[in-house]
C-alpha cells in the first residue's frame, strides 16, 4: 500500500482542556465524588475532541472523568448521550461502567469505573487484534435483538454512509476513478445493515483498553440501530491498513454470520466514501487537528481492503 501514509498516533491524538482549565462548578463535582483535591489528574491521549477525559485521584478514590462544556455542543451533547446509554447497556458487554453524571451550571460530568489496561496504538500485534475481536464479539453478542432500554435509538441517518451518490470530489485517484462503482455499491448500504440490533457506532483502537483478559470498550456516544457487524468491519479497516488480512479476520468473526459479500462491500464502498469526503473538510471547532488525517487513513485503508474484494486493479 505505498498510498497509505503512516497511522495518526492514537494514544496521543488528543488535544484537551486541562484540569486547571475547568470552571470550579465541574471540579467541585469531582472533588465530592473522589473525597476531595485530586493527588493525580492523568489526561486520557487519544481521542479526537477537546473536552476534558482522563483518570482523576483523590483521597478516597480513582475515576475516569469526563466533563463537556456548552462551548462544545458536540462534545456536550455526547457526554449526554452517554449519560443514558451506558447505564443502558446489557450486563456482560465489556465496558468501564457510568457511576454518576451530574450537570453544573454550562457542564456536564461524567464519573466512570477506572479500568487496568493499556491504550493501543497501531500497528498493533496478531494477539493485540484477537483481543480485541474477542471482545467486540462478546459485546455485539448483547446487543442484538435490540436489548431493553434502548427501543429510542434510530437508525443511522439517510445519508450517513451514502457520499459517493452525490458526486464527491477527493483527493484519492484511485476512489475517484471508481466512483460510479462505489454509488451503486452504497445504494444498498442501509438495507444491509437494517435489522433488529443495535451496535456501538465508532469502534476503533482509541475507544478501547486492551488489559490482561480482554479488551474494554469505552465510549458509548455514538449508539445506532443498526447490524454489530458495521463496527466490525470498520474496526477490520485498521487491520487491513495494519497490513493484515481484514477480509479473513471479517468472515472469521462471529458478527459476520449470514452475512453476505455484497452486504459487505455496500457497507465498505460507505465506509470509505464517509471517510474520504469528510477528511477534505476543516477539523470541527472542538476536535483534534488529527481528526481529517485519520480520516483519510482509514478511507484509504478500507479502498484497498474493498479492491483486493472486487479484484480491482
Amino acid at each position: 500500500m505505498t498510498d497509505l501514509e503512516a497511522p495518526v498516533p492514537y494514544d496521543a491524538t488528543a488535544e484537551r482542556r486541562s484540569w486547571n482549565e475547568l470552571p470550579r462548578a465541574a471540579k467541585d463535582v469531582v472533588r465530592r465524588e473522589i473525597g476531595g483535591e485530586p493527588v493525580a489528574v492523568s489526561r486520557a491521549g487519544g481521542g479526537f475532541t477537546a473536552g476534558f477525559a482522563g483518570l482523576v485521584t483523590g483521597p478516597r478514590r480513582t475515576l475516569f472523568v469526563k466533563v463537556g462544556q456548552a462551548d462544545m455542543p458536540y462534545v456536550f451533547d455526547c457526554c449526554r448521550r452517554e449519560a443514558v446509554l451506558n447505564p443502558a447497556l446489557p450486563e456482560g458487554v465489556p465496558a468501564p461502567r457510568l457511576l454518576f453524571a451530574e450537570e453544573a451550571d454550562d457542564w456536564i460530568v461524567l464519573g466512570f469505573e477506572p479500568v487496568e489496561g493499556k491504550a493501543l496504538k497501531l500497528p498493533l500485534s496478531e494477539t493485540d487484534w484477537e483481543q480485541l475481536l474477542k471482545s467486540w464479539a462478546v459485546a455485539a453478542e448483547r446487543l442484538e435483538p435490540r436489548p431493553p432500554g434502548m427501543e429510542l435509538l434510530e437508525p443511522m441517518e439517510p445519508d450517513f454512509l451514502r457520499h459517493w451518490s452525490r458526486s464527491p470530489t477527493v483527493r484519492f485517484e484511485p476512489a475517484m476513478r471508481r466512483a460510479d462503482e462505489l454509488a451503486e455499491l452504497e445504494s444498498t448500504v442501509h438495507e444491509a445493515l437494517a435489522v433488529d440490533a443495535v451496535t456501538h457506532g465508532d469502534l476503533r483502537p482509541d475507544n478501547m483498553i486492551l488489559g490482561d483478559d480482554g479488551a474494554w470498550i469505552c465510549d458509548w456516544t455514538t449508539m445506532v440501530a443498526a447490524a454489530p457487524w458495521f463496527d466490525t468491519a470498520c474496526l477490520l479497516i485498521l487491520a487491513e491498513g495494519d497490513g493484515l488480512d481484514a477480509d479473513a479476520m471479517f468472515w472469521a468473526h462471529p458478527t459476520s454470520r449470514g452475512v453476505s459479500g455484497g452486504q459487505l462491500d455496500a457497507v465498505l464502498a460507505g465506509i470509505i466514501g464517509y471517510y474520504l469526503v469528510k477528511s477534505e473538510t476543516p477539523p470541527f471547532a472542538s476536535g483534534s487537528s488529527y481528526i481529517r488525517p485519520h480520516q483519510r487513513w482509514n478511507g484509504v485503508a478500507g479502498f484497498h481492503w474493498l479492491a483486493r474484494r472486487r479484484g480491482w486493479s
